[in-house]
């Protein structure tokens, strides 16, 4: 079965590409050059440290109390049960690096998922320029689906919940358990300065061509980096992480287009990058390490680091690539030389 490329939409993050909302304007960071190569550092990898003291240890005792024992392990990341495809990797550790936590834990069947955020004020006001934002929700709907959007002063906690034990009455009490957690954090609140990156805030073209890569697949290839409506997370990732998704196909729609590759990034990731298990050492001519895998929607993955940035390249089933290797290759090697685009 093929998974659709860009379209597994969870019910509280959404995320289109080539929506109708407008697309974003191009936001300044306080990156380094485009055509700066993110070439191999001696700098320890160190993990983001978050801007308040409020730890998913926390989060996980707040749930407990109005839902119940998790299902499952706590995990410092987001979770991909019901999430866009573009999640597994990179992006579970999007609020991270932008100085806040994620938090999730339990089944398919019975999760939650919390992230607290700082900079609320520029998160909100960027994802209702978007259409992504519609002010604070607390709601649990018939079949023990939950939403949830709580601000305190300039954090921003966002919260969904599937379990079909809750209904309607449980929103109140998990709604006081997150704006407890955001009040905690707003009250220990630090100023935080995302760390520089060589591939923060750089066009897809960056990366690689459609040109290039349909020289080296063979026929024509388009690449998708237009964002339609935005969510609170997409915010996160596009414009204060500066983290990219570069979708190549056959077509311009992705809704019928065959996926060929997709891009996804964590500018200064390298500590993430280190957190992965069960995944093959291989060679990429140029990265400082790779590795190769199956992610949690059976696609075959590579996840390259670079310097301190981490790079995953996805392929799909039809796409005919059977070797990511040659792929990553050229996306280093084009941080190494003057490209157009980037900038």
């Amino acid at each position: 079965m093929r998974h659709r490329p860009l379209l597994a939409l969870a019910a509280v993050t959404v995320l289109l590409l080539s929506g109708c909302a407008p697309e974003p304007e191009p936001t300044e960071t306080s990156t380094p050059s485009a055509s700066a190569s993110p070439t191999p550092t001696s700098d320890p990898i160190v993990a983001p440290t978050p801007a308040f003291d409020v730890s998913c240890t926390d989060v996980a005792a707040e749930m407990t109390a109005a839902t119940g024992e998790p299902a499952g392990e706590v995990a410092e990341v987001l979770g991909v049960w019901s999430a866009p495809s573009w999640y597994p990797g990179p992006a579970q550790h999007m609020f991270q690096r932008a100085g806040g936590i994620a938090c999730s834990s339990g089944t398919s069947e019975r999760n939650w998922e919390v992230s607290v955020a700082p900079g609320a004020t520029a998160l909100i006001e960027g994802a209702e320029s978007r259409g992504g934002y519609a002010g604070e929700e607390a709601r649990c709907e018939v079949g023990g689906y939950c939403f949830f959007q709580v601000v305190e002063g300039e954090v921003l906690v966002s919260g969904a919940v599937v379990d079909p034990a809750l209904g309607p009455d449980d929103a109140p009490a998990i709604k006081e358990g997150l704006r407890r957690i955001g009040a905690a954090a707003a009250a220990s609140l630090r100023e935080v300065v995302v760390p520089e990156s060589a591939i923060a805030g750089v066009e897809c073209s960056r990366f690689l061509t459609d040109v290039e890569f349909g020289e080296q697949l063979g026929t024509e290839v388009h690449v998708i980096d237009g964002f339609g409506g935005w969510s609170i997370p997409a915010e996160v990732y596009q414009t204060v992480n500066g983290s990219r998704i570069c979708y190549y196909a056959s077509g311009d729609d992705e809704y019928s287009a065959q996926g060929y590759l997709m891009l996804t990034t964590l500018p200064g990731g390298a500590w993430a990058f280190e957190q992965i298990e069960g995944e093959k050492p291989v060679e990429v001519a140029g990265a400082d390490a790779a590795l190769t895998g199956v992610d949690e929607q059976g696609r075959t993955v590579l996840d390259v680091r670079v310097g301190t940035d981490w790079l995953r390249l996805i392929t799909f089933q039809g796409s005919g690539i059977s070797d990511l290797a040659p792929l990553a290759s050229t996306i280093v090697e084009n941080f190494g030389v003057g490209r157009p685009g980037g900038q």
